[in-house]
Formats: C-alpha cells, structure tokens, sequence
C-alpha cells in the first residue's frame, strides 16, 4: 500500500494531464458532433425559387412575437437601429444597433445581431431585458437597403448590455438551439466561415464550415426561433436550412444565362 501510495504521489502530476487531455478529446468530439450537417443538389434555378415566396414580410421588420415587432434601419458606417413597437399600445422603443441582421428569444431575453461589412468588418451581439427601457420615438423610420436614413439612426445604447463586440468578423444570421445562441460567422482573416456559439460573451467555434456558404445579403425566412431558411444567390446559390441542430444546404444547379 504505501509502495502504491509513493507511485501515486511521484506520478501524480502526470496522471492528472492525462486525465484532463481525455477528458478535452471527449469534450471536443461531442462539438464536433453537435450539429448535424447534410446537402442536395436539385437542377432548379433559386431566382426562380424565390419569385414563388409569398407573404414576405417588409422591408426592415425582423422579429414579431405576441408583444412586439422588430424593426430595424441601417446606414452602413453611419450606424443603425433596431426598434420595437408594442403592438397593444403602438409606442416605439429605439436603440443604435449597426446594423442588425438576426433578433432571437431566449428566457424572454432578446438578442440582436449586429454586423457590418465596411472595412475588415465588425459585428456586435446585445441583450434586452426589457425593450420599454430603451429611448421613445414617435416613428420607425423607411428602410431600404439603398436608402440611407443615417439622419434618423438613434445614438443611445439606452436599456441594452452589449455582450460581445468584435472586428475582422460578420455574422449573416443567428439561431438558438437549446436555450444557447450561436451564429455563423465569416472571418475576414482566415477567409473561414463557422458555426459559433455565443459562451461567457466570447464567440467560441463549434463547426466550421464553407465560406461559400457566407452571403453579406441573403434572404433570411424565419419560421420559429429554431428553424429558418436562408436563401443565398452568391458565392453558392442554395437554401441552408437550419432546424433544431439540423443544417441541411440544398444546392441550386441551374442559372439563368
């Protein structure tokens, strides 16, 4: 026994490097495998796939639960912001937000995704607990995507907790899957596209995938804060669906010429 416990205490130090690099392989394997990634081709032209969408919702409004609507105007470098109205009593709640691109629910909580491709590009991620705690206003201004509106953007962080905030990389869209956020991120560094959970307000890589699947301008079709289509004309013209941990990119083969 005591021959055991000198053994014991020599190696000690090792046994627990051993013990943790283990455990780091096991803890990196189940990332690895969190999310389900599929493909199909079809001989179809996604033009003509997005020319049969109806009931689009207009331009600017991102996010509609049973107390508000999402709204957001975007101004490029000039900023951005994001506004929810309450639908009961109509008034408007405003926050500077460049420029928004996803709003997801967790816990009641909102989330807005920030991104903008100007330069080496940045993108930001910010929490509202309660959107009746941001600055009012007395309209949303129009937003469409050549129209700059940088004389309307609101310039108060008033009611919202930034969480992350980060340059050289852009988020096309977010998505929760069991109560955690995660994004797909481009980085303009390594030229990577990824899947990263948001984690301790840091950006932590759970998948990388291919960059051609990245737009800066896709057609985002939000059925439930779980399952969306996105529709990319370029690099790679396709839907990538995204449904619970599910990421399915149908392939469009055909194009006009």
């Amino acid at each position: 026994m005591k021959f055991q416990k000198k053994i014991l205490k020599k190696y000690k130090a090792r046994i627990l490097f051993v013990l943790l690099f283990l455990l780091l392989i096991i803890s990196c394997g189940k990332q690895t495998f969190l999310f389900e990634f599929s493909t199909e081709k079809v001989d179809r032209d996604i033009v003509d796939e997005i020319k049969k969408l109806k009931g689009l919702p207009p331009p600017g409004l991102l996010y509609s639960d049973t107390k508000y609507e999402v709204w957001k105007t975007c101004s490029g470098e000039w900023g951005g912001t994001i506004y929810f109205k309450n639908k009961k009593s109509g008034k408007i709640y405003y926050a500077e937000a460049t420029c928004p691109v996803s709003v997801n629910k967790i816990n009641n909580k909102y989330y807005i995704s920030n991104s903008l491709s100007h330069l080496l590009g940045s993108s930001d991620i910010i929490e509202i607990t309660d959107p009746e705690k941001m600055e009012q206003t007395t309209r949303i201004s129009l937003y469409h995507p050549d129209i700059i509106t940088r004389e309307y953007e609101s310039h108060s962080s008033k009611g919202t907790k930034k969480l992350i905030d980060t340059v050289g990389a852009v988020i096309m869209s977010s998505f929760v899957y069991k109560q955690n956020l995660y994004s797909i991120l481009l980085n303009h560094s390594s030229t990577k596209a990824t899947i990263s959970e948001l984690r301790d307000n840091k950006f932590h890589t759970i998948k990388e995938i291919d960059k051609d699947l990245f737009s800066e301008h896709p057609l985002i079709i939000k059925e439930s804060e779980t399952h969306q289509k996105i529709y990319l004309q370029r690099p790679k013209a396709g839907i990538l669906e995204i449904k619970e941990n599910k990421i399915k990119f149908i392939s469009y083969t055909k194009s006009k010429k």
